[in-house]
Formats: structure tokens, C-alpha cells, sequence
């Protein structure tokens, strides 16, 4: 091997090396520096990477006390639409979401969430009932009515569609609504969907990743 050529195969290797390095600092730097994010592929549920607007609304709790976006701020809620009449869904979806709370307070989690049922049949479902119903599985959760114009803001917002269907005006009807579980950030954003069939494991896990990540992010 001559000199000339060693010299130039010290070159292109000391080049190279520096191309690696140089590459090696930019990859390093941009991910550094670049903002967390949270992959759909992690998830079974539907992420929304930095939430979405809600409206305002006007609303009431079974308390009697007023419930509008502020209360949404400064926890995480899962947010579910039903009726107390509902025959199916909605008793499951509740009794699944008091599961997922028993698995966030067994992670240290329980006093960053609740839950807040939106009754989509306010002509039944007064205050008083909702606080017989949705006690019946744990007795932090929240139930919410108002008028349907409120109710239909909200709605709206979280993708919710509803229909009574009462052709003869009396009290004995059904009601088809949305059944997705809706997961609210702390700064009152629309963040995730759980779709149905809802079952607390993959709801839990899929909260306390979510959780995990706006914690370290």
C-alpha cells in the first residue's frame, strides 16, 4: 500500500467518523428537544395528541349544584352519555368505570379522576334520580342533567349523537345514544375515546399509560 493511498483510507475514515458523530448529535439533539408524544399504537383507545376545545355549558349535577366546563378542569374525568331507564349498556358501562377506579386507586391514582354520567333523557331523569342511580355503583360519581339544549352542546362536542324515540308522547320510551367512554384532561380538553365493548382492564390500562405519559411529558 503506498503512502499516498494509506493517507487518503485515513481521510475517508476520519471523515466518516465524523459524519457518524455529527449525524449521531443531530438524532441526539432532535430528541432532545423535540415535544413527547403519545402513540395511537400504545393504545386501544383514541388519542387526540393535545385535546380538543369544549364548549361552554350550563348544567346541574344530582346535587342541585351547578356543573359547566370549569368543573371538568383540574382533574382527569371519564365522561359516559346514558339514561337511568337504559336496560343494558349503561348499567355495564357504569359498573366497568368503577372497576377502572378501583384499579387507579390501587396504582396511587384515584384522587386525579372522576367520573360524570350526562343523562341524555332529562324529561325522567330529575336530580334526585340520578343520585339513586348513579350511587348505586359508587358513590363519587357524578350525575348531570339540564335542559337538552345544554345537553346537546356538550354532546356535540364529545361526538355523542342521541335520539328519543317517543312517538306517543308518554313516559315510556328508549333512547339511542352514542356509547363511547370520554376521557376529559385537567385543563378541560377533550383527550381520548374509549370505544365500546368496555372492559375496565383495557379502560385502565389505557388511563393509567395516558396518565403516566401527561405526568413525565
Amino acid at each position: 500500500m503506498t503512502k499516498t493511498l494509506q493517507t487518503s483510507l485515513i481521510t475517508i475514515a476520519g471523515i466518516s467518523a465524523a459524519l457518524v458523530a455529527l449525524i449521531g448529535g443531530m438524532w441526539a439533539a432532535n430528541n432532545l428537544f423535540a415535544p413527547a408524544t403519545l402513540a395511537n399504537s400504545d393504545l386501544d383507545a383514541t388519542y387526540m395528541e393535545g385535546g380538543r376545545d369544549i364548549t361552554d355549558f350550563q348544567l346541574v349535577d344530582h346535587n342541585g349544584d351547578s356543573f359547566t366546563r370549569a368543573d371538568l378542569e383540574g382533574q382527569w374525568t371519564l365522561l359516559f352519555f346514558g339514561f337511568t331507564h337504559c336496560p343494558d349498556i349503561c348499567p355495564m358501562t357504569l359498573a366497568e368505570l368503577s372497576r377502572v377506579h378501583e384499579m387507579m386507586e390501587d396504582q396511587g391514582k384515584g384522587g386525579e379522576l372522576q367520573t360524570v354520567f350526562v343523562t341524555v333523557d332529562p324529561k325522567r331523569d330529575t336530580p334526585e334520580r340520578l343520585e339513586a342511580y348513579v350511587t348505586n355503583f359508587r358513590d363519587d360519581f357524578r350525575g348531570i342533567t339540564g335542559s337538552l339544549d345544554e345537553i346537546d352542546v356538550l354532546a356535540r362536542d364529545m361526538g355523542i349523537a342521541h335520539i328519543r324515540h317517543d312517538e306517543d308522547g308518554g313516559n315510556d320510551y328508549m333512547v339511542d345514544h352514542g356509547a363511547s367512554v370520554l376521557l376529559v384532561n385537567p385543563d378541560g380538553r377533550f383527550q381520548a375515546m374509549f370505544g365500546s365493548p368496555h372492559r375496565a382492564r383495557e379502560i385502565g390500562r389505557d388511563l393509567a399509560t395516558i396518565l403516566d405519559f401527561h405526568g413525565s411529558s
